[in-house]
């Protein structure tokens, strides 16, 4: 799609809309319908018209929807203007919870240019200090209390390893999200090293999200984690089995901590269910932001 900007003709990613329909309830395919029946006979016109176009069509097929879209679409002008600030969508929970895909999905329909990882970072950590000096750095987060733990000394041995962990990583990743925040960019943060509530005090336009699969679902997705290719986890399942419960021990400790912190926490059951709980809370708090 090329519309017209000035007095050029510029490329515009029809992902932005497609996107901004998703987070309105709409499926992918329901979205790229829509899209298909706009832009089929467009050729260079201006974003305010496509915009129109837009409107018309959900408004016949999606009416459902309008209000929720032309909100999205007036959060764009204001962050345009710097009147609002840009989301940063933070995702924590455990190894295995599912937040990386909800994450992923979450980069694309924001068309979010930044994306932070908290494993990511703690590879990068890994290039910059010795093993010997902090070789709870070189494991996996429910390992890492056989090296070192950190915290109340009545938590779960698994859950200081962690937070020894996380003494490390936690700073480097806010400082990152604050550069975000600072450049005016969507942004998408995910975790386990995201410890609800860490990131509150970084502005309105940080939505900080616990996703919180039920037990069992965790488990499996956790023991399946080496059938999908994954070359660092242990295929023994009487291995996988009490990494799992180090995990979980971590993942209840969260969970406790987004309580406390009135963090909202959603209930992994299936990656579009989760996904549309996701966009809920993204979508209230554009719309909270768009009010003030």
């Amino acid at each position: 799609m090329r519309l017209q900007f000035r007095e050029t003709v510029v490329p515009y990613p029809l992902s932005v809309i497609r996107g901004r329909l998703k987070l309105c309830g709409l499926s992918h395919l329901e979205a790229s319908i829509v899209l298909e029946k706009t832009v089929s006979h467009m050729t260079a016109h201006s974003l305010d018209e496509l915009l129109m176009r837009i409107q018309e069509v959900i408004e016949k097929d999606h009416a459902s929807v309008v209000n929720d879209f032309e909100t999205l679409t007036r959060y764009e002008e204001l962050r345009a203007d710097r009147e609002v600030p840009s989301l940063v969508v933070v995702l924590s929970g455990a190894s295995a919870t599912g937040k990386s895909i909800i994450a992923l999905e979450i980069v694309n329909d924001l068309v979010a240019t930044r994306f932070i990882s908290s494993d990511t970072v703690r590879q990068v950590l890994r290039n910059t200090v010795e093993e010997e000096t902090h070789p709870e750095l070189f494991t996996h987060t429910y390992q890492a209390h056989i090296h070192r733990k950190a915290g109340p000394e009545n938590l779960a041995p698994e859950v200081r390893g962690f937070l020894a962990q996380c003494e490390l990583i936690t700073p480097y990743i806010r400082n990152m999200t604050e550069r975000v925040l600072s450049e005016g960019t969507m942004g998408v943060v995910e975790g386990v090293h995201v410890i609800p509530g860490e990131f509150r005090g970084l502005g309105q336009g940080v939505v900080e999200v616990l996703v919180n699969p039920e037990e069992d679902i965790h488990r499996a997705m956790f023991i399946s984690k080496h059938e999908s290719g994954l070359r660092t986890v242990s295929e023994d399942l009487d291995t996988r089995e009490q990494e799992f419960l180090a995990a979980r021990a971590i993942q209840q400790y969260l969970t406790s901590v987004a309580s406390k912190e009135k963090i909202t926490t959603i209930q992994m059951a299936g990656f579009e269910e989760a996904y549309q709980e996701v966009a809920k809370v993204i979508l209230d708090r554009v719309k909270t932001m768009v009010k003030s």
